[in-house]
């Protein structure tokens, strides 16, 4: 009975570790007693050889014994399952293929109140730089936005009245906050971090009706170019007089500086205030012929036929002569 109860336990070793506790028990009492009539055991030296041989059933059940689990294999099943999943990009690494980077590989962590516009972007996604040394911001970062509340209708009580900028701007905490967290991500000039360096700027401006605070507004642009922040500044203000002044339409103003403010710079600013060229001068027109001299016969008129008229009214004069040349009075 212990045979097959071990055997069912634990298998094998179970069954000889069965055995030899068995054995173990009779050798002892054997030994003890002298002999154990149940047990077929008729001396102390066949008890002797009976405990010898219950020993060596114990070594043999160590040898047998299944080797311990290892954590691995203690797992739960969904861990298990989970397992191989997670092991593949390595196995496949080894084998000679290439694997996408996790996205915490290549971009750092980055707190939850990160703007969504300025999280998880590479470092290369920062400021454009024309042929002519303008700054441009990244389009897919700052493709411009607008404040709903600026319409064509409404520039006369909005844009276009004196301050009224001041009561939309957002604060400067906002702001700087913002560009911090843009200069960490990459997108700055030739991989300049100083925030004193740059001004967060509003891609459509505040007087042209852009959105105070959206990040897909706002962009750090550097002062330390010859075509930067402070040029910028001159297109706005031209742009923001022509439509205050009905020139332009404010979304002609809006959709040229989010577009390409250097464009816009160039066609309004630069182009208007050039010097425009020289008229050629004007060539007099020619003198009227002077008026024949009336000669002194007394004649009124000149005939085509080279004879005088002497009428003294225009109507009839030269009548037979092939018509007036010339009317002397």
């Amino acid at each position: 009975m212990a045979v097959m109860l071990g055997a069912a336990g634990t298998g094998l070793s179970g069954a000889v570790t069965a055995i030899a506790m068995f054995g173990f028990v009779i050798g002892v009492i054997g030994l003890l007693r002298g002999r154990v009539r149940w047990a077929h055991l008729r001396s102390r030296t066949a008890a002797a050889a009976t405990l010898a041989g219950s020993l060596a059933a114990f070594t043999l059940a160590a040898v047998a014994a299944p080797a311990p689990p290892t954590p691995a294999t203690t797992a739960s099943p969904a861990a298990a399952s989970r397992a191989p999943a997670r092991s593949r990009p390595a196995a496949s690494a080894s084998a000679g293929t290439s694997t996408a980077a996790s996205p915490s590989a290549t971009n750092p962590p980055q707190p939850s109140h990160v703007p969504a516009a300025a999280r998880v972007i590479p470092a290369a996604a920062g400021d454009t730089v024309n042929a002519a040394g303008a700054v441009l911001p990244n389009a897919a970062r700052t493709p411009g936005a607008v404040n709903p509340a600026v319409t064509q209708a409404t520039i006369r009580s909005t844009i276009c009245v004196a301050g009224w900028t001041a009561t939309v701007r957002p604060p400067s905490s906002v702001t700087t906050r913002l560009k911090i967290q843009q200069l960490a991500s990459g997108y700055a000039y030739k991989g300049d971090t100083t925030t004193g360096d740059y001004e967060e700027d509003h891609l459509i401006s505040l007087e042209l009706g852009g959105s105070p605070a959206a990040t897909a507004n706002l962009w750090p642009e550097p002062y330390a170019t010859a075509e930067g922040a402070r040029v910028k500044d001159r297109v706005e203000n031209t742009l923001h007089t022509l439509v205050c002044n009905h020139t332009i339409t404010l979304a002609t103003a809006q959709h040229a500086i989010a577009t390409n403010w250097w464009i816009a710079y160039r066609t309004y600013v630069t182009a208007a205030t050039s010097p425009t060229t020289p008229a050629p001068p004007r060539v007099p027109a020619p003198a009227p012929a002077p008026a024949p001299v009336v000669p002194g016969n007394g004649a009124t008129a000149l005939c085509n036929d080279g004879t005088y008229s002497y009428a003294a009214h225009h109507r009839g004069a030269c009548s037979h002569h092939g018509g007036v040349r010339v009317f002397y009075t």
